[in-house]
């Protein structure tokens, strides 16, 4: 089963900042795509470990909270909603954690996973 996590962010993903988090998430990381959604593998011709589709921005409120389900925090639009999912990959969790979590970092977002362990597993204790 895939493993869930979204980046909610305040700005529109510029070149820099999905650069900058392709490297925090792992430098050997090989990335490939099609039709809307980027794969990110372990070198050329590896398992996939994570794939993230085309950024939607979000305009109707209450959209976000519709979508993830009961107990997520109210979200204010606009957003750019950024889909992340990790394999079923033992430890697949982690580089894409990380990109999430730089992610909105560089884009004054936050990072929603469907299982708030991926953060711990990533090293990343206190991400929200």
């Amino acid at each position: 089963m895939s493993k869930d996590i979204v980046v909610l962010a305040g700005r529109e993903v510029s070149e820099a900042t999905f650069g900058a988090a392709v490297r925090v998430a792992g430098e050997e990381l090989w990335v490939s795509g099609e039709d809307g959604v980027l794969w990110f593998s372990e070198g050329e011709g590896g398992r996939v470990l994570f794939s993230v589709e085309v950024p939607v921005l979000v305009r109707v409120p209450g959209e976000v909270e519709r979508v993830l389900g009961p107990g997520v925090r109210p979200v204010a639009v606009p957003v750019w909603f950024i889909e992340v999912r990790a394999s079923e990959v033992d430890g697949a969790e982690v580089p894409a954690m990380r990109f999430a979590a730089e992610l909105s970092l560089q884009l004054d977002g936050s990072v929603w996973a469907d299982d708030p362990a991926y953060a711990e597993r990533a090293g990343l204790r206190g991400a929200s």
